[in-house]
C-alpha cells in the first residue's frame, strides 16, 4: 500500500511542477484529506520511493504529502548556497533531513 500511495504523490507532484509553483502545489495538497485516526509516529517515504519526482523539490513535496496526510509535523524548507558562478538550490524536511553544507534557508512552509 505505501508503494502505491508513494507512486501517487510522486507522480502528482512531478505532474503539478510543471505548471504550478512549490507553494501552489502545496496548496492543492492541502485540499487532500488528513486521515481520521491519531498521528502515531511514522517515518518519511525514502527518496528512493518517491524518485519519480524528480529532483529534491519534487521528492521534499512528495514526502511532505505522505506524513501530511499522516498528521506529523514537519517543515518543507527551501535553500541556497554559493555565488553566482557556484549557485546551488536544494529542498528539505525538516526535521528528517539535513540541508547539507553551507545552505542557507530562505524559505520554510510549516505542514
Amino acid at each position: 500500500m505505501v508503494r502505491v500511495e508513494a507512486f501517487v504523490w510522486s507522480a502528482l507532484v512531478r505532474l503539478l511542477l510543471g505548471v504550478l509553483p512549490a507553494e501552489r502545489v502545496l496548496r492543492v495538497f492541502d485540499a487532500f484529506p488528513r486521515r481520521r485516526c491519531p498521528a502515531e509516529a511514522v517515518e518519511p517515504l525514502s527518496e528512493r520511493q518517491v524518485a519519480l519526482a524528480g529532483a529534491c523539490l519534487g521528492r521534499a513535496l512528495a514526502r511532505s504529502q505522505y506524513l501530511r496526510t499522516r498528521r506529523q509535523p514537519h517543515a518543507v524548507v527551501f535553500g541556497v548556497r554559493g555565488s553566482v558562478a557556484a549557485f546551488a538550490a536544494h529542498a528539505w524536511l525538516e526535521p528528517y533531513d539535513a540541508p547539507g553544507d553551507d545552505f542557507i534557508e530562505l524559505r520554510r512552509i510549516a505542514r
